[in-house]
């Protein structure tokens, strides 16, 4: 991006620098996505893990593929994820590094990749698991963090919604699993639910109603997109071939249908948060339904849109906001009475308030 248009967004976006010390008071929520791609901490997490431990009273999600793994010995592109060889182990220690001396929450939520993206339960889960004890297990040794005990999310393979209640009891952050969804109804044809969505649905449902019943702000987590633009949202010409591949499409029909039910239960609440991954950009959308969508993708890869870096800011009464090919996080300022959001971007060097 050139460095006139940086300064025209950042004009827009009322800059904030940034400095050795909190500006802002209240509880901080930090989201960062797809970050498993680097066997060493890259420039962006070691800049979160400098706002994390200059901000105890706060907590962070990391929104899924936690590891990518290719073919032959991972230098060909593949759909693999974390398989407990050294490369891969230190592509998900390059995350749990930053965490040293954090004092605050540590989340890991999983994605496609943590699914290995295979498209049976009995194939994935495995995979799935052998991340999960990993991350579990050096965490535990973490003597910092505020919830060694607890920290990836949901647990075993299930869909959740799973929840945690933080900030003196104002701030509820739910973490869901959308790709156990996709995979519940990859490849069937059913009009009504499937057991497991009558379950999660219902439970999604409730937990946000007792969150607004109890006043207290509602941060949605998962790892693919509900609301996005980019690669990930291209309409699919014969969805099921090559499904593995194609599954995790905004367009593919599991995933549209997971996406339809989740967005119904939010419009339900204005002002809710949903915060993903998946789609490798910086993207914050505020819609006409008054639903914060925010995609936080960037952690070690960018998407590759178009040779120029894309910037689409609209007003009225949506608001969108887009960075293309550029590293990134999200911080969520959650206060008495109101909100903030900023975004990190060039690499986390650079920090600007989306208003």
């Amino acid at each position: 991006m050139s460095i006139a248009r940086m300064v025209a967004l950042c004009i827009l976006f009322s800059s904030v620098a940034l400095s050795g010390t909190s500006q802002n008071k209240g509880f901080k929520v930090f989201l960062v996505g797809d970050a498993g791609e680097d066997a060493t901490t890259g420039p962006t997490l070691q800049r979160l893990g400098e706002q994390l431990r200059m901000n105890p009273n706060s907590a962070v999600v990391f929104l899924g593929d936690n590891a990518y793994k290719g073919g032959l010995w991972d230098i060909l592109p593949g759909f693999l994820g974390f398989d407990s060889s050294k490369r891969s182990q230190q592509k998900v220690r390059s995350q749990l590094d930053i965490l040293t001396n954090y004092k605050g929450y540590a989340f890991f939520i999983p994605g496609n990749h943590d699914w290995w993206n295979l498209t049976k339960l009995d194939k994935g889960l495995p995979r799935l698991k052998m991340e999960e004890s990993f991350i579990e297990a050096n965490l535990r040794e973490n003597k910092t963090i505020a919830n060694p005990e607890g920290t990836f999310f949901p647990r075993n393979g299930e869909a959740g919604p799973d929840f945690i209640d933080l900030a003196n009891g104002s701030l509820r952050i739910i973490f869901i699993d959308t790709y156990r969804l996709i995979i519940t109804a990859f490849k069937k044809k059913q009009v009504g639910d499937f057991p497991i969505e009558k379950i999660f649905y219902h439970w999604l449902d409730s937990l946000v109603k007792d969150s607004k019943a109890r006043h207290q702000k509602v941060i949605v987590t998962g790892h693919h997109t509900l609301h996005a633009q980019g690669p990930n949202s291209k309409p699919l010409k014969n969805p099921y071939l090559f499904g593995r591949i194609k599954a995790s499409n905004s367009s593919f029909p599991s995933a549209s249908r997971m996406s339809g039910r989740i967005r119904g239960i939010l419009r339900q609440y204005p002002g809710i948060y949903y915060a993903c991954g998946h789609v490798h950009s910086l993207q914050y959308f505020f819609t006409e339904d008054s639903i914060h969508y925010i995609v936080s993708g960037a952690g070690s890869k960018t998407a590759f849109v178009s040779k120029k870096n894309i910037t689409n800011i609209k007003h009225g009464t949506g608001s969108e906001y887009l960075l293309w090919n550029i590293k990134g996080f999200f911080e969520i300022d959650v206060e008495e009475n109101a909100e903030k959001i900023f975004l990190f971007y060039n690499d986390g060097a650079e920090k600007c308030e989306i208003q």
